[in-house]
């Protein structure tokens, strides 16, 4: 989990097409101030018994649903579009400025479609996690973080451009100061939080100064 502070503090929650074992994700409904499915996610969705504020999508993978509830908004995309279900989603997720958004599913399955999910997290500026059953993934800008354990083993670190500078990160197994990652090393996979101190709850920090960082935690 990401922590920061943020001005706005609407939470969104985007089901995706595409999320295997969807029961043995921890996601807590109430915490989210807007849902959105994306073409067979709201299939997903209701078998968490989530009802979704819109759902969006061209349903070429799932029957258009038969919407009964009116809180519900449907919109119905071309097949012939310029993007895929889960970015329209998460360009509607965008125009309500949300402190965060969380994507469910997306990883796995086809790669061209893991791939373009992750090439999204850096369209908006904006705090973005996408989540399935064994991991978390946040895209990272400059700066001063603080990622805490939760129930995950790993933590990875992956330059998102060619280069990161000025990384570094306490509080885990392997610890960096001052340190460059780049596209062709592999300095920054398979670490473990610790904590910064006893008698600091499971957390470490990662601060650094250039490029964009893909902050991987999983479970294997």
């Amino acid at each position: 989990m990401l922590i920061e502070e943020v001005e706005s503090k609407m939470k969104i929650l985007i089901f995706t097409g595409y999320i295997p074992n969807i029961k043995n994700i921890k996601i807590n409904a109430k915490k989210y101030d807007f849902v959105i499915a994306a073409d067979k996610g709201y299939k997903y969705a209701f078998q968490l018994g989530i009802s979704p504020d819109l759902i969006i999508g061209d349903f070429d993978t799932a029957t258009s649903p038969a919407v009964t509830e009116k809180k519900i908004e449907l919109i119905i995309l071309t097949p012939e579009k310029d993007m895929t279900d889960t970015e329209a989603a998460l360009d509607i997720a965008a125009t309500k400025h949300p402190s965060s958004i969380t994507i469910l599913g997306g990883l796995g399955g086809r790669f061209d479609h893991t791939m373009g999910n992750i090439a999204l997290l850096s369209k908006y500026d904006l705090p973005i996690k996408i989540k399935d059953e064994k991991n978390s993934v946040t895209l990272l800008r400059p700066g001063k973080y603080f990622v805490a354990k939760d129930d995950y083993k790993y933590i990875s670190l992956v330059p998102f451009t060619p280069s990161v500078s000025g990384l570094s990160i306490s509080g885990v197994k392997y610890t960096l100061k001052d340190a460059e990652l780049t596209h062709d090393n592999t300095l920054g996979i398979s670490n473990e939080i610790i904590g910064i101190s006893p008698e600091a709850s499971l957390t470490c920090e990662i601060s650094f100064k250039t490029g964009k960082l893909l902050v991987c935690q999983s479970n294997d």
